[in-house]
C-alpha cells in the first residue's frame, strides 16, 4: 500500500469512528433527556394526585408504569379508583395516556371500560360501558388545562332512592377549559347526539342535547376540588351563567339561558329565558312520560296554549318564550309552580 493510499484510509477510519462516537454521544444524550422527562412527568402525576388529595379527591391506580423510549412518554394504568372526602367513589377498567417527548404537558388518554360511580349520600349509583372513550388534555401548574373528551357508543345505568334509568347514545362530547380573558371561570361545553332512554319505551325519538355553561370561581375544579367546597369558597352563592342548554325532538326543542346561582344546600336559584320550539309537537311527546294523575302535565299544557298566540318564528320553528324563575330549587312560571330541582349535592357531610 503507498503512502497516499496508507493516508486515506487512515482518514477515512477516523471519520468514521468521529460518526460512531457523535451517534453514541447522540443516543446517550437523547437517552438522558428521556428518562429524565420520565422523572419529570412521574413528578407532575405526584404532583396532581397530591393537590387532588389536599382538596380532598383521592386517587389510586393499580400497576403505574411509564414507557414509550425513545419518542414517546407512555403511562399504563389497571383499575383507577377515586373516592372523595363525602363517601362518593368511582372506578375505571384501565386507563392509557400518551405525550410526545417534547410536549409532555399535552397528554391523549384512553379509558378502558367499564366505569362505575357510586354516591352513598344521595344513594346513588350508575355503570357505564363504550366502545371508545378518548380524551385530549393539556395540563398547567398545579391544575388542568383544558380538557376535550369524545365517547363514543356509551351505554349507562343509573339509579337513587327515587329513581332508575338506562340510556345508550351514538356519541358524547365534553369540553372544559378556562375561560378566555378570566382564569377564574370554567366554562365547560357539552353534547349528547341520539340519546335513547332505553328506561321510558314510550319516548320514542332519540334525544339531541347541546349546553355551554360558564361558573364564575369554578377554574378551581381544574384543580380537583368539587362542587360543595367551590360553594363554601364563593360565601355560599356560586354563579354559574347558563349560556344554552338544548334538548332536541326531531323538530321540537326546549332551550335555556340564565343567570343561576348554586346555594350553599346544593339548590339552584336564578332566572332562566326558556323557549319552546314547536310547543303542540313537543307536548304530544311529553304527555306519555307523566303519570295520568300527575296534575303537573295539565298546568304545562294549560300555560303553552295561552301563550301560543305569542309564538314568533326561531329558525323558522313557531317558538314560545317563557321567563322561568327558580328559588331554591323550586321551579314556577309567574305565580305557577312546576315542580322542583332537587340539590346537586347534599350538606352535612
Amino acid at each position: 500500500m503507498s503512502k497516499a493510499e496508507n493516508k486515506s484510509a487512515t482518514g477515512s477510519k477516523r471519520r468514521y469512528i468521529l460518526l460512531i462516537s457523535a451517534i453514541v454521544i447522540v443516543v446517550a444524550g437523547w437517552s438522558g433527556a428521556w428518562f429524565y422527562g420520565r422523572s419529570v412527568l412521574a413528578e407532575q402525576i405526584d404532583l396532581h394526585m397530591g393537590g387532588m388529595a389536599r382538596n380532598g379527591l383521592q386517587i389510586s391506580c393499580a400497576d403505574l408504569d411509564i414507557a414509550g423510549y425513545p419518542f414517546r412518554y407512555e403511562v399504563y394504568c389497571k383499575d383507577l379508583n377515586s373516592l372523595d372526602r363525602r363517601g362518593s367513589a368511582g372506578s375505571l377498567g384501565g386507563i392509557n395516556a400518551v405525550a410526545l417527548v417534547y410536549n409532555p404537558w399535552h397528554v391523549i388518554f384512553e379509558a378502558k371500560a367499564p366505569a362505575s360511580v357510586a354516591i352513598p349520600i344521595r344513594g346513588a349509583a350508575g355503570n357505564m360501558t363504550w366502545d371508545t372513550a378518548r380524551a385530549s388534555i393539556k395540563f398547567a401548574t398545579g391544575s388542568l388545562g383544558a380538557v376535550d373528551a369524545v365517547i363514543d357508543k356509551p351505554e349507562a345505568a343509573f339509579e337513587d332512592a327515587f329513581s332508575s334509568g338506562v340510556f345508550e347514545a351514538d356519541k358524547a362530547e365534553v369540553h372544559l377549559r378556562t375561560a378566555p380573558g378570566s382564569k377564574e371561570t370554567l366554562e365547560g361545553f357539552a353534547t349528547i347526539e341520539s340519546l335513547k332512554l332505553l328506561s321510558l319505551p314510550e319516548l320514542q325519538q332519540s334525544i339531541q342535547l347541546r349546553s355551554h355553561v360558564q361558573i364564575d370561581g369554578g377554574a378551581g375544579m381544574l384543580a380537583g376540588l368539587d362542587l360543595p367546597t367551590l360553594v363554601m369558597i364563593n360565601d355560599g352563592a356560586l354563579p354559574v351563567r347558563l349560556v344554552l342548554l338544548e334538548t332536541s325532538f326531531g323538530e321540537s326543542r326546549v332551550s335555556a339561558s340564565g343567570d343561576l346561582v348554586v346555594n350553599g344546600d346544593g339548590t339552584l336559584s336564578g332566572t332562566l329565558n326558556v323557549t319552546l320550539g314547536d310547543a303542540k309537537a313537543l307536548l304530544d311527546v311529553l304527555k306519555p312520560l307523566f303519570p295520568p294523575q300527575d296534575s303537573s302535565f295539565a298546568v304545562i299544557e294549560g300555560i303553552v296554549n295561552s301563550l301560543t298566540p305569542t309564538a314568533v318564528e326561531v329558525d323558522g320553528v313557531p317558538s314560545i318564550q317563557l321567563p322561568v324563575a327558580l328559588d331554591q330549587g323550586n321551579v314556577r312560571v309567574g305565580f305557577l309552580p312546576l315542580g322542583r330541582i332537587p340539590p346537586l349535592f347534599q350538606t352535612g357531610s
